[in-house]
């Protein structure tokens, strides 16, 4: 009896392995041993800051680290005397990005202190029970440094460089210091979706009509004339929150009273 069995068991998986189904599980099965041996790498390593100054004589700083082989998402979290910071929300980035610009988010918090930021990859190594992540070393800030630091990230400032090659909003400006490139808003200027139109003028006040103006360390918004703070505009269909000094911000979290917090673009534009 236990022969028969086995000569049945012996003869069905031969014909399982001679029919189509049969060489297709088997293709499959080959498929997943070659992924297997090709494993994905989303590790992480050598966190550190990194400072850089601008043509105006402004600091930017960056969060560093050692690129993974693959790639993941990844978020940033700071920490001040060893505190997590929770008003700055979540910081995304990728674990090839390799470099992250927080000086926005740095100069909204605006403490005095021992700043470390850790990154972590939100997937695990194949066989590891925790994410990869890296730890920063400690850059010390206090009231004379976060003055030194420039008002928004440089992204949405690039025209500091003194290239005149980048693109500005719509302005209707009565005057200005420099020339300044054209477009409908930072996001559209940014984004190059707009075409930019060159404006030559002389001094910078205020604007005489509700527009945008590049300052060449941050955008501006003025309404009816008047440069507005510390609000929350619409423009074009998209919205953008200047600070309490007048500037756009960018590429961080704005968190107010009434509407609670939020995250805009580098180009200023509200994401999420």
């Amino acid at each position: 009896m236990k022969f028969k069995k086995m000569t049945a068991a012996l003869m069905t998986a031969v014909l399982v392995a001679s029919t189509p189904a049969g060489a297709y599980l088997g293709q499959l099965s080959s498929f997943a041993k070659s992924s297997d041996e090709d494993e994905k790498d989303y590790s992480i390593s050598d966190a550190a800051w990194e400072e850089e100054t601008d043509s105006n004589g402004k600091v930017h700083v960056y969060a560093t680290w050692s690129e993974s082989d693959d790639k993941a998402s990844a978020t940033i979290t700071i920490y001040v005397d060893e505190k997590k910071q929770s008003s700055t929300g979540t910081i995304s980035t990728t674990t090839t990005a390799g470099r992250k610009e927080l000086t926005s988010i740095i100069k909204k918090l605006n403490k005095k202190g021992s700043y470390t930021f850790k990154i972590t990859s939100q997937k695990k190594n194949k066989g590891e029970d925790e994410k990869s992540s890296a730890e920063s070393d400690a850059l010390e800030i206090d009231s004379d440094y976060l003055k030194s630091l420039a008002s928004s990230n440089s992204s949405s400032s690039s025209s500091s460089s003194g290239s005149g090659s980048s693109s500005g909003p719509s302005v209707n400006p009565s005057s200005g210091n420099t020339t300044t490139q054209q477009s409908s808003t930072p996001a559209d200027a940014m984004n190059g979706t707009q075409t930019a139109q060159t404006a030559q003028t002389e001094t910078k006040t205020q604007a005489s009509a509700t527009a945008w103006q590049d300052w060449g360390y941050g955008w501006v918004y003025f309404e009816n004339g008047q440069l507005v703070k510390d609000k929350w505009v619409m423009s074009n269909g998209k919205y953008y929150h200047l600070n309490s000094i007048g500037f756009m911000d960018a590429d961080t979290y704005v968190t107010d009273s009434l509407f609670g917090t939020h995250y805009v673009g580098a180009d200023g534009a509200l994401v999420y």
